[in-house]
Parts: C-alpha cells; structure tokens; sequence
C-alpha cells in the first residue's frame, strides 16, 4: 500500500504514465521533450528493481531543479516518447494550433477536440490555458475519444484545469480503457497495486498490466518486471522479471535498460 512495504521499486504512480506512463495522452516529442529538459524535469529512476518505494517520493531532482507537484504531472506528458518511439501512429509532432483546427473541433470532431485541448493545455500556438485544455479534453472525452478520457483523468488526479477529484480520474480511465488504450490500463492497474482509489488488488493490478503489455507497451512490461522481482501480485520470478525487461528494453525503454545493467544482466539466456 502507499507508504507500506517496499513493492516494485518506486511509486507507479509518478513514473511514467505515464506512461510512458500514465497520465501519458499523448507522448509527443520535440518541443514538448525540449521543454521538459530545459526545466530539468525528469521521472524518478525506475530502473533499480531495489530501490525502496516511499510515498510522496514521486520524481528526483536533476542538479539544483526545484519540482513542484503540479509540475510532475506535465513532466509525464513532455517525456512521453522519450521511453517509447514506437508507441502510436502520427505522434511524432505536437499538434499545431489553426483556426482550422479550431473550426473542426467547434463543429464537434473529437479527435480535433482533443487536439486543440493539447494546445492549450501546453500552450502550442496559444496562450496556455489548462482549463480550456481540460474543457476540450472534456468535449472529446464525451465523445468517447480514448485519449482525451485518458489526459481527462489525469487532469481530475493533479486537479489542473479542473477540481482534483480520484475517483472521476478513475472513472474515466476506466472509460479509455474500456478501449484498450494502454495507458488508461496501466493507470488502473497502479491504482489496485497501491489501493489509491479502489481497494488494494495486487493481483487485479497485474492483471491490467498484462493486458497493457499484451500490446507490447513498454510501460507495462516494466512494471509486471518489477511486480516479478518483488512478488507483487504474482510468485518471485527473477527469470520472468528479466524477460519483462528485456521486452521493454528492447523497444529503447531506459528504466528497463538500467535494471538490466543493475541486475548484471547482458541480455544472453
């Protein structure tokens, strides 16, 4: 449970998504990863399967930066792709702000909606506005766009642009991933391993992160490689545990890679 015993390494729940982890809608790189590097915002290190888990150690500083709480959540979206290139179609650039673009999400296109909640939620092209962003975030997440619920809820966790309220965060999760969105699975599985919101489930928390990692998201790979190195929700398995990171390390995830080289592992069976 939150501030219990030391269980996968770290808080899930500010890795990342956000994963990426949760809280991850929509990883972009370029400007976004730019500016997250400038602040000197960076998740904690997730790669060390011992590292003790505490609660409220959610990120670790880089150098003299200062984090501030609100700030870890837009960490998680600005260093989405930085640990996974291949997750997604056609996210390699920031939505760009157009009176166009404006005009489809008027007359009610979610997928524009949610774009245009991006540009103001960051600020691309416009002022940066968080309430406007989570109010178009809203509009397309009624519309049953999956990242839109997804970015929703985790505006409802951070109350950014809205009143901070877990159990809606939750609730819309659970509508994204209702569409197998990744992300919004994995976000629920934290929530049952640490009980933050629903009761303490390990074994109902592994199950979302195999459903996430049957998609070959490396977020969730990781994870069910901590869950194995830990016994959280499943058996000890030091093998299982290395296999899981290898399958993210594989696609580039550095936590993944870094609990490999901590583990003396070089990849050879």
């Amino acid at each position: 449970m939150l501030g219990g015993r030391s269980a996968v390494g770290v808080r899930f729940l500010d890795e990342s998504v956000a994963s990426p982890l949760l809280f991850l809608s929509s990883p972009y790189t370029g400007r976004r990863a730019k500016v997250a590097r400038r602040q000197r915002i960076f998740f904690m290190d997730l790669s060390k399967p011992t590292d003790g888990f505490r609660q409220g150690t959610g990120l670790r500083k880089i150098g003299r930066a200062s984090v501030s709480r609100k700030m870890k959540w837009a960490a998680y979206f600005l260093l989405g792709l930085l640990f996974c290139p291949s997750w997604g179609e056609g996210l390699n650039s920031a939505p760009k702000f157009s009176e166009e673009l404006r005009n489809k999400a008027a007359d009610g296109d979610a997928d524009a909606q949610f774009q245009l909640g991006d540009c103001y939620f960051f600020g691309l092209g416009v002022p940066k506005d968080m309430r406007e962003g989570a109010s178009w975030y809203r509009k397309a997440a009624e519309a049953g766009q999956m990242k839109a619920q997804f970015n929703l809820g985790g505006c409802f966790h951070e109350g950014m642009g809205v009143e901070p309220d877990l159990m809606a965060a939750i609730q819309w999760w659970r509508k994204s991933a209702g569409q197998d969105y990744a992300p919004a699975e994995i976000s629920i599985g934290d929530c049952y391993i640490f009980g933050k919101g629903l009761a303490q489930d390990e074994e109902e928390g592994v199950r979302w992160f195999r459903k996430a990692a049957a998609q070959n998201y490396p977020a969730a790979q990781h994870r069910l490689g901590n869950c194995y190195y830990h016994g959280q929700g499943v058996r000890k398995d030091l093998v299982q545990s290395i296999q899981w990171y290898r399958k993210a390390a594989a696609q580039g995830y550095r936590p993944s890679q870094r609990a490999l080289r901590d583990l003396g592992d070089n990849g050879s069976d």
